[in-house]
């Protein structure tokens, strides 16, 4: 079968957030070599304008994060469920039991576990990225007192920036471990999902697999392909908090900062992004382009059930990206991204050293 033609890049998409590819492992339609970067990528924050800002002055932040007031405009797009996404909750009930009963009785037993054949394989992608990015600019810099000034953006109705304030901004650098983790969050979560850490790998030698236009988790089908994507969109889509008081109350531990490579070939991306998650299991972060001096804000969640960590990104209503809670503990997490229901493609987040200057 003929591999179907690489639709252009929609103008919706974040910019250097790379161009639509194919599902992994889909027989017969998997591109063989990703094409090179376009020149011309729309900015990282193309969002419609005239949202109105916040109303009301912010509290004053002591510390690393500058009040900057009503400046800060509210992104509320990122709350609501697209159409795409459907309202059958059950649908995404079943897939999580599915899942769920793949990791509490497992047709490949230690499935959750990485092979040394793929640590390899993603370390040696991480290892091009890491080889050239001690020289990338001043990123020691960026998600400092003078770059927040810098670079406001519509703003998540969750978001780590009010809380503890006075730390230094190379605490948000900070690596978790998995034990911290683990005794983190408030939920009432299945003790024997969590008596392990699941490490969810994408592609061909991993642990989830598309095949026949069925999506599978550790040997178990779980969904087909549409209804995956889906599911992951559903699960990034978090209510916002009732109010400001509340976002200002949520406590979040720092999961790190990453560069984001979209394929082994990029090995000087200019993507990288800041990941926090709070007690309950809501993700917060920022998504910033050095190409384009621009950012845009990250929010999701994790899923109790299952370890999943699904986000998403700015205003965009068909891009979200799925990853496992464990791979955020590592130097390198691999990351399925998903452009809308029909395609999908591979990244890796490559964890960046903690900067030694934090007075900017």
């Amino acid at each position: 079968m003929d591999r179907p033609v690489r639709p252009d890049r929609p103008t919706t998409l974040p910019g250097r957030i790379p161009g639509q590819g194919n599902r992994p492992d889909r027989p017969s339609n998997r591109p063989g070599n990703r094409p090179g970067r376009p020149g011309d990528r729309p900015g990282i924050v193309d969002r419609p304008g005239g949202r109105p800002d916040r109303p009301g002055a912010r509290p004053g932040r002591p510390g690393n994060r500058p009040d900057y007031g009503d400046r800060w405009s509210n992104n509320d797009v990122i709350n609501r469920r697209p159409d795409w996404v459907g309202g059958d909750n059950r649908r995404y009930v079943n897939i999580n039991n599915r899942w769920n009963n793949a990791i509490l009785r497992p047709a490949d037993r230690g499935w959750y576990r990485p092979s040394r054949d793929r640590v390899g394989y993603w370390n040696g992608w991480a290892d091009g990225v890491r080889h050239n990015w001690n020289h990338y600019h001043n990123y020691n810099r960026w998600y400092g007192r003078d770059w927040w000034r810098d670079h406001r953006y519509p703003q998540c109705g969750w978001h780590y920036n009010y809380w503890n304030n006075n730390y230094g901004y190379a605490y948000w650098w900070t690596v978790p471990t998995w034990t911290s983790l683990n005794s983190w969050f408030t939920w009432t979560a299945p003790a024997n999902v969590w008596s392990q850490p699941v490490y969810y790998d994408y592609g061909t030698g991993g642990n989830v697999v598309y095949q026949d236009n069925s999506v599978y988790v550790g040997g178990e089908r779980i969904a087909s392909a549409d209804e995956f994507a889906a599911s992951a969109m559903d699960l990034a889509t978090v209510d916002p908090p009732a109010s400001e008081e509340e976002a200002e109350q949520a406590e979040w531990m720092p999961l790190g900062t990453f560069a984001v490579s979209t394929d082994r070939r990029d090995t000087n991306p200019s993507l990288t992004v800041q990941l926090a998650v709070s007690r309950d299991g809501i993700v917060s972060g920022t998504l910033y382009d050095a190409d384009t001096d621009q950012a845009q804000a990250l929010q999701g969640q994790v899923d109790k059930e299952t370890q999943r960590v699904a986000m998403r990104f700015g205003e965009n209503e068909t891009l979200v990206a799925e990853t496992g809670l464990y791979n955020l503990t590592q130097d390198e997490a691999p990351v399925l991204v998903h452009f809308g229901q029909d395609k999908t493609e591979r990244y890796l987040l490559v964890r960046l050293e903690q900067p030694e200057d934090e007075q900017n």
